[in-house]
C-alpha cells in the first residue's frame, strides 16, 4: 500500500516523526477530553501518589530482559510502556478509545462507551464458551493487562473465578495493584493476582488455565513475537480451554477507510502495525493446536478471535 509505506518513510525520518507522535497524542487526548475526562488531572494524581513507586519496587522482577521490540517508541512515548506517564495515561486514553469507537453515539458518556466496548468483548467470550457447551471457566488469566482495566471487566463477568494478570510494564502493573490495594482498603476482597511476566516465555503452569485472554495486544507486536505468544498459550491452557484474542480487526471498514491524515497519525505510534494487519493469527492458532478457530467482530473496529486447545 503505498500510503504506508509514505507513513513508514515519515516515520523514519526523525524531525517529522517527533511531529507525528505530538500530533497523534493530541487527536486521542482532544476525543477524550471534549467528552469530558479530564486526561492530564487523572495523570497528575496518579503521579503525585508516592505508593507507586514503592508498588513498582515490590512488583518488579529486575532480571527482566525485555525483548528489543518492546523497548522501541510506541504510542507516542519514547520509552514505551517502560515509564509513568505512559502508565498514568492509560485510563482517559481509553476512554478515548471508546469514545472514537462509538463516535456517532454522542448520547454516551465516557463511561457508558467504555463499557459498551468491553461488555462486546465478554459477551463474545461467554457466547463462544455456550456455543460450544464449555463450562464457565474457573482460572482465567489476562495476558499484557495493562492497568488492570481489561482484567477488572474479566473479574465482574466471571464471578468466582481465579484470575491472574500479567504485564510486561511494572509501571503499569503498580497502577492496577494500586487499585487493588484500594479496593481491598474499603473492605473489598482481593479480585486479582498481578504479575510481572513475560508473556512469550511466562511462569505459568502447563495446562493450567481455563481462559487466556489477550486484549489489544497483539498489534503492538511482530510477526515473529505473536507466533511466539500464540505458542507460549498452547502450552498454558489446558487442553479444551479457550484462547481470546481482541484487537483491530483488519477486516473492518472503518479501518480499512480511514482518512489518510487519521491513518498517518495512528500508524505513527504503532510501529509493528504493518505486520499485525498481514498475519493470519487464526492460522497460527490452528497450526500451534487450537480447533474451533472463529472470529466475531464486537463492534464495527474490533474483533474476538477465539479456539480450543485441542484435547
Amino acid at each position: 500500500m503505498l500510503l504506508s509505506k509514505f507513513v513508514n518513510f515519515l516515520i523514519n525520518t526523525k524531525p517529522l516523526y517527533a511531529v507525528m507522535k505530538v500530533l497523534a497524542k493530541r487527536a486521542l487526548k482532544s476525543s477524550a477530553e471534549e467528552r469530558g475526562v479530564s486526561w492530564d488531572g487523572h495523570a497528575k494524581r496518579l503521579m503525585s501518589d508516592a505508593e507507586l513507586k514503592q508498588i513498582k519496587d515490590e512488583m518488579e522482577n529486575k532480571s527482566m530482559v525485555y525483548p528489543s521490540y518492546y523497548l522501541q517508541p510506541f504510542h507516542a512515548y519514547d520509552e514505551g510502556n517502560l515509564n509513568w506517564l505512559a502508565a498514568c495515561e492509560v485510563e482517559p486514553a481509553t476512554y478515548a478509545m471508546a469514545i472514537r469507537t462509538f463516535k456517532s453515539e454522542t448520547d454516551l458518556t465516557p463511561m457508558e462507551a467504555q463499557a459498551k466496548l468491553r461488555k462486546n468483548i465478554t459477551s463474545a467470550i461467554k457466547d463462544y464458551f455456550a456455543t460450544h457447551s464449555l463450562q464457565s471457566p474457573t482460572n482465567i488469566v489476562d495476558v499484557g493487562c495493562s492497568t488492570g482495566i481489561s482484567t477488572r471487566w474479566l473479574v465482574n463477568e466471571f464471578p468466582g473465578a481465579k484470575v491472574t494478570a500479567t504485564d510486561l510494564s511494572p509501571h503499569f502493573l503498580a497502577v492496577a495493584e494500586l487499585e487493588e490495594r484500594r479496593h481491598e482498603r474499603e473492605g473489598g476482597t482481593r479480585r486479582v493476582h498481578y504479575m510481572h511476566d513475560k508473556a512469550e516465555n511466562s511462569v505459568l503452569e502447563t495446562s493450567s488455565v481455563d481462559l487466556m485472554s489477550f486484549q489489544f495486544v497483539m498489534h503492538e507486536c511482530p510477526g515473529d513475537a505473536i507466533t511466539n505468544l500464540v505458542k507460549e498459550s498452547a502450552r498454558v491452557v489446558r487442553p479444551g480451554g479457550v484462547l481470546c484474542i481482541v484487537d483491530n480487526n483488519p477486516q473492518s471498514k472503518t479501518i480499512q477507510n480511514l482518512p489518510p491524515a487519521l491513518f498517518t497519525l495512528m500508524k505513527s505510534t504503532e510501529p509493528w502495525s504493518d505486520e499485525y494487519y498481514a498475519y493470519d493469527i487464526e492460522q497460527c492458532l490452528r497450526d500451534l493446536g487450537f480447533t474451533e478457530v472463529v472470529t466475531v467482530c464486537t463492534d464495527h473496529r474490533h474483533r474476538a478471535i477465539l479456539g480450543i486447545r485441542a484435547q
